[in-house]
């Protein structure tokens, strides 16, 4: 499983989106250390490179560890404490620019998710696009979509929901969706019918949240592959069920 470093001038700062992202995929799998502040108890703003390393190795993955940063001189103490640490264990290391809360969020549900620290890291790194969808359409890059293939398609089953949970794909249901799919053997993607956006993979938490899924919207679940039967019925079941929400 891959683990996460946040690095932070505050430390009350680093707490909090620790707490936030491992409250969002409600999963003790996922390790996320903090290295913040500075002082007395920490509670002074800077970063330490030394408490930094120290952050690292405690949340040291064979399967690699994610640091993310706030603000730029968080960036020059984590260069440097890159330096200090074991050169097996900086094999491990990816330091992603992306940004700090949204890149935590979801940086730790593609981990939960089984995602790659390659996986992890691009998730984090993209995970600005949702928000600047929202501000600047025009600006903002399309998730990838998959061209068809007449064979392939020709293999895909499908099912179409409405979601009723109050908050569609988003937030916590958004985590637990892909989750699900994430678990399946299958190629699963996913299509907002209701704005035409999409289809998106349903493996990443990042275009799952640019399709914009809201109470009430109609999607589309295509999957093909091995598990395909599996996945939909479980990816039914959850939305369904409302996503566990009263």
């Amino acid at each position: 499983m891959v683990n996460l470093v946040l690095v932070s001038h505050s430390k009350k700062l680093a707490d909090s989106v620790a707490g936030m992202a491992l409250q969002m995929i409600a999963s003790g799998q996922v390790k996320i250390a903090t290295a913040a502040g500075v002082g007395e108890d920490n509670q002074d703003f800077g970063t330490n490179a030394v408490e930094i390393a120290e952050a690292i190795q405690k949340v040291d993955s064979k399967d690699g560890v994610l640091v993310l940063m706030d603000l730029g001189s968080a960036v020059l103490s984590t260069q440097m404490a890159l330096e200090l640490l074991p050169d097996e264990v900086r094999t491990r290391v990816r330091v992603c620019p992306g940004p700090f809360i949204e890149g935590a969020v979801v940086g730790a549900a593609q981990a939960s998710a089984g995602g790659t620290l390659e996986q992890v890291y691009n998730e984090a790194f993209n995970s600005i696009k949702p928000k600047e969808e929202q501000f600047e359409p025009e600006l903002t890059a399309q998730p990838v979509e998959k061209p068809v293939d007449q064979q392939e398609a020709a293999d895909t089953s499908e099912v179409l929901l409405t979601l009723e949970n109050e908050h569609g794909l988003h937030a916590r249901p958004g985590v637990r969706f892909v989750q699900t799919a994430s678990g399946y053997d299958a190629d699963i993607m996913v299509k907002n019918l209701t704005t035409g956006k999409g289809p998106s993979s349903a493996k990443s938490l990042t275009a799952v949240t640019f399709l914009g899924v809201l109470k009430g919207h109609r999607i589309q679940i295509t999957a093909t592959g091995k598990q395909k039967e599996e996945a939909l019925k479980a990816l039914t079941e959850l939305v369904e069920s409302k996503f566990g929400e009263e």
